[in-house]
């Protein structure tokens, strides 16, 4: 773990595993709990919309683990609540580069579209999956890999594909996993 993380970050819990070469820029926008797994090459980027010392724009909680080579971008707002488990190579990006003027490069366009991304409690993001701007992700739910989450995913339920829908979803009063169609 870089010793320099824990004093740079807006909060970091204990017991954290940050693996070498983790970057984190602009950490003082960053909140981690306890018990926390970040593997290689994971790099959160935070391009601040509004920078309020002492408050932080990527949340993480308590017991969550990040695969190898994810990339958290953050412009707004990102909670990911506790126990989530989030395997390589995953994207979460609160924002996107405007395209509306053709005479310059994407990329040197402004930033926008921006708005908040929360991942639920005890929810699993399997390989590669992307989510977008405004989406949020109930608790206990399961994004299958390569997936693309475009839209909020109710509690409970298992989603898979590009645009990711649901497939299945927990019946609390029967007790069990019921296929959607």
């Amino acid at each position: 773990m870089n010793v320099f993380l824990n004093i740079r970050l807006c909060e970091y819990g204990r017991h954290n595993l940050v693996d070498f070469g983790v970057k984190i820029v602009h950490p003082e926008y960053v909140s981690i709990g306890d018990n926390v797994v970040i593997h290689k090459d994971t790099l959160i980027h935070v391009a601040a919309k509004e920078k309020v010392k002492g408050k932080p724009i990527v949340k993480i909680g308590n017991r969550v683990h990040l695969g190898f080579r994810c990339w958290i971008a953050a412009r707004l707002d990102i909670t990911i609540e506790d126990d989530v488990g989030i395997a390589s190579n995953v994207t979460i990006q609160d924002y996107i580069h405007s395209y509306e003027d053709i005479t310059r490069p994407i990329k040197d366009q402004p930033l926008t579209g921006e708005a908040p991304i929360r991942i639920g409690k005890g929810s699993v993001l399997g390989a590669n999956v992307m989510v977008l701007p405004g989406v949020t992700i109930g608790e206990h739910c399961m994004v299958g890999g390569n997936s693309v989450v475009t839209r909020d995913v109710p509690p409970y339920s298992v989603v898979v594909g590009n645009p990711a829908r649901v497939v299945k979803m927990y019946n609390m009063e029967s007790g069990k996993w019921v296929m959607v169609e």
